[in-house]
């Protein structure tokens, strides 16, 4: 199974490897508080190699998360395959993504 490796450096949660059931059951709830200290965090998914509807509902509940800190979030450099996953599942509205 993938893994995902998440590391917060000013402001920008990278994040490398996938983001499927497996990974991101693996991800400390206890975690986010560290990661939205900033009042605006930038999540690069240019190194995501794989997602799936559960990546994808863990991107919403991300948001879900900085919401509750008054942290914005954003979301940058979208792979094409998790572009089309976020489209198919109709929640492209919901997302803020970020086109640099």
């Amino acid at each position: 199974m993938g893994k995902a490796n998440i590391v917060l450096n000013h402001g920008i949660l990278a994040i490398t490897g996938e983001l499927t059931r497996y990974s991101v059951a693996d991800i400390e709830n206890s975690e986010y508080v560290n990661w939205f200290v900033h009042s605006a965090v930038k999540v690069d998914l240019s190194k995501v190699s794989k997602a799936d509807t559960a990546g994808l509902a863990w991107m919403l509940y991300l948001l879900e998360q900085a919401g509750h800190y008054s942290c914005q979030l954003s979301f940058s450099n979208v792979p094409e395959k998790l572009t089309k996953l976020i489209t198919l599942s109709g929640v492209d509205g919901l997302l803020p993504i970020t086109c640099d």
